[in-house]
């Protein structure tokens, strides 16, 4: 076995987050990241990048020594997807985990004695807090008004608890012209009639409540909002379902966004999001219409994504991960190819093969094929909501979904209607007492990510004597680090600085052949390099230094004689 994966698999366990294992409301992660950077003050440091409509802060956390804006970086965000804040809680472990492991685990202070490691745990707190709501309702959204339904009133038609559970739920109505059918494989779910299987719907269904405003839609224009998810620039789709007003509408995106682009040492993007290229990697394809629209990763970028996707699966031995969702206005999408930084997202929980044992904080366990298991073949379904409700089912759960229960819609007299389906939440997001262990391969995925940044160093520095005080100095800029010291993409965003190579010999020497100060082209990874030479007259030395701020700084004096 690779002799550093071996090593990363050993941090899994003293990587293993310490956090009391439960999901926390925008003021309680507040107070837990003042705790750890009051704890861990000599690493961490927080600022608030911008304060929400309703008065949360956007956090983004620190974590390196004094000096840490000058090394290269990598960000993490959590909570893009407000709906899914199991996201959040694997940024806050990362954040624990990396400030108790520094100065008592070599390998993690190492990492951060030079690399930067910076995270942002949850993008969207406004919209992340209505888990903490109630009544209890998922959603995706922050809190700014938006007019929905394009009728000229906003936030007019929203969901309402109507049979006084605490949860909104689902609400279907029986009638030949819907679209809906009783799941096949599992009562507790809906699923769109497929006409092409001679399916025909007998239902209709919306979130739970009532026509507010007598347009016959229901709950179409709720309060809120923005999918934050959906809001950045690239392939970002104009009226689109949640996308904003504009592109980059919302205070929270500006400053996620600027924080990119001030921070020009961040090299790798790392995002918790259901556009996931690290199970299934992104693929370059034939370029779609006309105008040159880039629309797929880079051919030369492509091996090392690959190589990403490869590695996330023999370090965590997580599994069969759902269909990545399609990216509009995604930001993980964005970071790429907008940005021009290196970007992975990963979904940041699915269940596995159903676990053996009532014990859902065992991921080892709901990871690996059950040898117990007597299913036959046929019962298996390829529906990722099918497979995490059986998941429940194994580990005992009973509350992942309300029962259906006829009720009298004041809107639908004539109509048998039934609310309850599955509870809110419970799809895209383990237990709370399974978020420890859930965390533990997303974290130590983080540190492999973060290790895999350029490095720059200066060898076969040399003078060689032409004539009386002339000379040649050479040397070889070489990248010790895995990734490129730019990707494709940043080189044609021209957000991402190319590697710096500059002589220097003070007023006792002068360059006579080649440029003083000269941009190198990218240089590979795992040894890669470029050679670099002058012709300079004088005496003494001279200070050959090379470094980006995605790749770091190399110096080396070269004395002339």
């Amino acid at each position: 076995m690779n002799k550093v994966l071996l090593l990363l698999i050993l941090l899994c366990g003293m990587l293993y987050p310490q956090l009391p294992s439960r999901y926390h409301s925008s003021d309680e992660l507040t107070k837990t990241l003042k705790q750890l950077s009051s704890r861990y003050s000599s690493i961490l440091t927080m600022e608030s990048l911008v304060r929400t409509s309703r008065g949360n802060d956007l956090w983004a956390v620190r974590i390196g020594k004094s000096g840490a804006e000058d090394r290269k970086a990598i960000l993490i965000v959590g909570g893009i997807e407000a709906n899914v804040p199991v996201g959040s809680e694997h940024a806050l472990r990362i954040i624990e985990s990396l400030a108790r492991s520094y100065g008592t685990v070599d390998s993690i202070t190492a990492l951060l004695e030079r690399t930067t490691v910076y995270v942002i745990p949850r993008a969207n707190p406004d919209g992340a807090d209505a888990m903490f709501a109630a009544p209890l309702m998922e959603r995706e959204t922050n809190d700014s008004p938006f007019d929905d339904d394009r009728d000229a009133a906003v936030d007019e038609d929203g969901t309402e608890d109507l049979n006084k559970d605490g949860i909104i739920s689902w609400m279907r109505i029986k009638d030949a012209r819907g679209e809906w059918i009783i799941h096949p494989d599992d009562a507790r779910l809906m699923k769109k009639a497929d006409p092409a299987k001679g399916e025909k719907g007998v239902y209709r269904l919306y979130s739970e409540g009532i026509d507010n405003d007598k347009d016959e839609e229901w709950n179409e224009d709720p309060v809120g909002g923005t999918d934050f998810n959906r809001n950045f620039t690239y392939n970002y789709q104009f009226f689109g379902r949640n996308s904003g007003i504009h592109q980059i509408s919302e205070e929270e995106t500006r400053a996620l966004a600027n924080f990119v682009f001030d921070h020009q040492n961040i090299g790798l993007v790392l995002t918790f999001s259901s556009n996931d290229n690290v199970t299934i990697a992104w693929k370059n394809e034939p370029p779609k219409g006309e105008g040159g629209v880039i629309s797929s990763v880079a051919k030369e970028d492509e091996e090392y994504l690959s190589s990403f996707a490869k590695k996330f699966t023999e370090m965590t031995k997580l599994k069969d991960a759902p269909k990545p969702a399609k990216g509009e206005g995604a930001f993980n999408e964005w970071a790429y190819y907008h940005a021009g930084r290196w970007s992975l997202s990963v979904r940041p929980w699915w269940p596995g093969e159903v676990p053996k044992a009532k014990d859902t904080s065992a991921v080892k366990d709901s990871t690996k094929k059950n040898p117990d298991s007597k299913k036959d073949d046929k019962d298996k379904s390829d529906d990722p909501s099918v497979k995490t409700l059986k998941w429940y089912d194994a580990a005992g759960r009973k509350d992942v979904a309300v029962a259906w229960t006829k009720f009298k819609h004041p809107d639908f007299p004539e109509n048998e209607v039934e609310i309850g389906g599955v509870r809110p939440f419970v799809l895209q997001n383990p237990p709370a007492e399974s978020l420890n262990a859930a965390a533990a391969p997303f974290i130590t995925f983080a540190v492999h990510a973060a290790a895999q940044l350029p490095e720059l160093s200066i060898v076969n520095a040399s003078a060689k004597k032409l004539d009386d005080n002339v000379y040649r100095v050479s040397a070889d800029i070489v990248n010790n680090g895995y990734l490129p010291t730019n990707s494709t993409l940043g080189v044609k965003s021209r957000w991402v600085r190319n590697v710096r190579v500059e002589i220097d010999g003070g007023k006792g020497v002068t360059v006579s052949s080649g440029k003083a100060k000269q941009i190198l082209e990218p240089i590979k990874g795992s040894g890669g390099y470029r050679t670099v030479s002058w012709i300079v007259v004088g005496k003494g030395s001279v200070t050959l230094k090379a470094g980006s701020p995605v790749s770091g700084n190399a110096t080396v004096k070269v004395d002339l004689k």
